[in-house]
């Protein structure tokens, strides 16, 4: 369906003049993802300078998803009890003494402690981030705005791997600027003159319901945060085991998260078009051999290295959207926000497992282990898809939602993925009724 120019006038009209509503929520948000971004890279890298025991680093790591998903579940319900402003100011200056503490106290015990805080806190400040981007964002524009807090985001997390060169991580000068990051974030939300949002919902669906109708769905969601979980959290000790100086360390780190940026989109436009099955397969096999070729960064020139942690980002970032998609095919129409949350819950747990089973690989292994151990579970995803692509009914072209590149943060980005969704469908005088070929308002069969 085509629209006239004086309408697609309005609708760009009406698009630039929110994102400049929000662009004080944005700055917040890419300060915020700047310097945790920061404190992901600068944690792994001054543990493996303090010779902390690999699986001890993996524990670390993997706590943060802990408190992630703590937050993600309780967050909501303190948002709802004393609001928005209150919780984002108190969960951003909690998150920036963490922060200092980190300098203080160089010790592993400790550090599990603060990274299970760190995760809790900045689930609550991400929460009350969507929650302001979602009020603000119209129907007609919603799609657009997600799409620019993914680039602010993604653009902000490659952005700060950037900044490990500004000190050296093993002094205090970093973690000083992560908590200055994060204390600055304070200032736009807590100064904002705009209406309070809705409150915020939580996700009811059950995993083992969700499994039940779309099960490559779910498998593809724990792939992606065994893998992902495992980048994040070991990515940086792999860079620094394998001889990278910090500026090398840093860079590797931005090249793999601008390599997602790149496809996020593109790889969503495809699965549009052909089965996301198969996308999903040929993702696999490509996170499959970029890990075989990290694996072996000994004998690998710098540039190989920087292409081949390109190629794994490309793969690996956009697996976790395309998965969502692929659930939201099968889904009702009012069961989308809550399936997608649940699908943040499995992809936290795959997140917690990945770093804790991935330094056990490294201390086994070498460096090169972490990407053993994400070949191995990418080569299992794509032979289990391939086994469900078998077995399965594809989703036809009509019964297939828009894709839209969904942010692995709360449950409110699912409220905004779900109503341009909606939108899309509108706009485009898509049929709500349901089939029994497994389409959107159909039975929950799993089909794939």
């Amino acid at each position: 369906m085509f629209l006239s120019t004086d309408l697609e006038h309005k609708l760009s009209t009406s698009i630039v003049a929110t994102i400049f509503t929000i662009s004080a929520l944005l700055l917040a948000v890419f300060g915020m993802n700047l310097g945790f971004g920061l404190q992901a890279t600068l944690l792994g890298v001054r543990a493996g300078m303090e010779d902390f025991a690999l699986p001890m680093i993996g524990a670390i790591m993997a706590l943060y998803y802990v408190g992630y998903i703590g937050g993600s579940l309780y967050g909501p319900r303190l948002i709802n009890r004393v609001g928005h402003i209150r919780t984002f100011a108190a969960f951003a200056s909690a998150a920036s003494a963490v922060a200092l503490i980190h300098a203080m106290i160089v010790e592993p015990w400790t550090w599990m402690a603060l990274r299970a805080m760190t995760g809790f806190f900045l689930a609550g400040m991400i929460i009350v981030s969507e929650s302001w981007l979602n009020h603000a964002a119209s129907n007609t524009n919603r799609g657009s705005v997600l799409s620019t807090y993914m680039i602010v985001t993604l653009g902000a997390s490659a952005l700060g791997q950037l900044l490990l060169n500004v000190a050296p991580p093993r002094g205090t000068e970093l973690f000083i600027l992560v908590s200055i990051l994060i204390s600055l974030c304070l200032v736009p939300l807590t100064v904002t003159r705009r209406e309070v949002p809705l409150p915020v919902p939580t996700p009811p669906m059950s995993i083992k319901r969700l499994f039940a109708i779309s099960p490559t769905g779910v498998v593809g969601c724990l792939a992606t945060g065994l893998i992902s979980g495992s980048f994040w959290g070991m990515g940086a000790v792999y860079a620094q085991q394998s001889g990278m100086t910090t500026p090398e360390i840093s860079v590797f780190m931005a090249i793999v998260v601008l390599g997602g940026i790149i496809t996020q989109w593109p790889l969503g436009f495809l699965s549009d078009r052909i089965d996301r099955r198969t996308v999903m397969i040929i993702i696999s096999l490509a996170i499959a051999g970029a890990s075989f070729a990290l694996s072996f960064a000994d004998h690998m020139s710098s540039l190989q290295r920087l292409g081949a942690g390109a190629l794994f980002g490309m793969a690996a970032f956009p697996l976790y959207a395309i998965s969502n998609a692929h659930v939201n095919d099968q889904v009702k129409s009012m069961d989308f926000v809550s399936a997608s949350s649940t699908l943040l819950v499995v992809y936290g747990l795959g997140a917690v497992s990945g770093p804790m089973i991935s330094s056990t690989a490294m201390a086994e292994y070498g460096p090169g282990g972490l990407f053993y151990y994400t070949a191995v579970i990418a080569v299992g995803l794509s032979l289990f898809t391939l086994h469900r692509k078998w077995v399965g009914q594809a989703v036809a072209a009509d019964d297939k939602e828009q894709f839209v590149a969904v942010p692995k943060t709360s449950q409110v980005a699912m409220v905004m993925v779900a109503a341009a969704v909606s939108e899309e469908n509108n706009s485009d005088d898509a049929p709500d009724g349901g089939s029994d070929d497994g389409s959107n308002d159909g039975p929950e069969a799993p089909l794939s």
